[in-house]
């Protein structure tokens, strides 16, 4: 079973198309431009999950950390290759899918009020998940 750690980075500007396309689909090429914008982002940690929490539906990830990679991927690849702006909308966006549910599983979250200070601050910037994968637990 594998194990992963989510981190919001959010980025002082946008990040060119093509280096998007490259993040979103996991190719092991280079991207200049976005490793210089993730060595000068904002990072915050939101938590963890493991195979377990994923589902086939979106948005509804078993834990919060799931739901916000989740909504993240969809808001970075849909019309377009991006990071998604952090704006006020996905600010409020990101905030509700980070609550609670009752069918969460246990799993690793930090204080809601932190996840929204941390996005309020930043609107205006560019927001993207940072997930590396951790080894697999015996």
């Amino acid at each position: 079973m594998s194990d992963y750690r989510l981190w919001l980075a959010a980025i002082p500007g946008p990040i060119p198309e093509a280096e998007a396309r490259i993040y979103w689909n996991l190719k092991d090429l280079p991207t200049p431009g976005l490793d210089n914008a993730l060595k000068h982002a904002a990072y915050l940690y939101v938590g963890s999950w493991q195979d377990r929490h994923l589902s086939e539906v979106p948005q509804s990830g078993r834990c919060p950390a799931v739901r916000l990679s989740d909504w993240l991927f969809f808001r970075g690849t849909i019309d377009r290759y991006q990071a998604p702006a952090l704006d006020v909308q996905l600010r409020d966006e990101l905030v509700g899918l980070y609550r609670p549910r009752p069918g969460d599983l246990p799993a690793e979250v930090i204080d809601l009020g932190e996840v929204a200070t941390f996005l309020t601050d930043h609107v205006g910037w560019s927001l993207l998940p940072e997930e590396p994968l951790l080894p697999a637990r015996a």
